[in-house]
């Protein structure tokens, strides 16, 4: 193991281990994804609680949630918001979708989660009627994260926030590559990232946690 990659995972281990979070559903959850061997596809505890945070700091009520996995993610935007509020988490995997439904169905958080199965796109075309939205959280497939922002900068209400994770594409767009990516995606990352920064529409920033979560306040 090359001593880059040997401080990143102590570094992991410290922040995890430091700003950790036992509750029963994420353990469950967190079986479901190494029955699939997609653990590396959930986001870690630490990133689960710097999500909370910044939801619960922007107030929001109505989350979009792009990608749901397991609902590693949709545990803490759902702790986030008040009763009452929505989060709608859009995966396009019925099977996993059938199995969040099954880990959350005698908890609280329950009445706060809509499921949305299908394409992401066709999902969010189902549900831009009850924009605006006070906060997006993008986590799913690269190569759809610029449409994703823009499908974001027409249904977030001024000043929502919107959330994206791995917008370091594994160290790609800063040229230290972990894994190989398509140039394609390589592009399209980096455009997004570049987008949050201009001034002239977003509020934005790249929080360097070790995959990237790139952040913006849509102006």
């Amino acid at each position: 193991m090359s001593t880059s990659r040997l401080k990143r995972n102590k570094k992991q281990d410290y922040l995890n281990q430091t700003f950790s979070s036992h509750h029963t559903l994420l353990n469950k959850i967190t079986q479901e994804t190494k029955k699939e061997s997609v653990l590396h596809m959930q986001i870690s505890s630490h990133e689960g609680r710097l999500l909370e945070f910044l939801v619960k700091l922007s107030k929001a009520k109505k989350i979009v949630e792009i990608g749901t996995l397991y609902a590693y993610s949709t545990f803490y935007l759902a702790r986030a918001i008040p009763k009452g509020g929505k989060v709608w988490s859009l995966d396009s995997c019925l099977k996993r979708h059938k199995k969040c439904k099954e880990i959350f169905k005698n908890s609280n958080l329950k009445e706060k989660i809509e499921w949305l199965t299908g394409p992401a796109k066709e999902s969010l075309e189902l549900i831009k009627t009850k924009a605006p939205f006070d906060a997006v959280f993008i986590d799913a497939d690269k190569e759809s994260y610029l449409d994703y922002l823009k499908w974001a900068k027409a249904h977030l209400k001024q000043g929502g926030l919107l959330i994206a994770d791995n917008t370091f594409l594994f160290g790609s767009v800063y040229g230290e590559p972990e894994k190989k990516c398509k140039p394609e995606t390589l592009k399209v990352m980096r455009e997004f990232n570049k987008a949050l920064a201009n001034l002239s529409f977003w509020q934005g920033a790249l929080i360097p946690t070790l995959e990237g979560m790139t952040v913006g306040i849509k102006l």
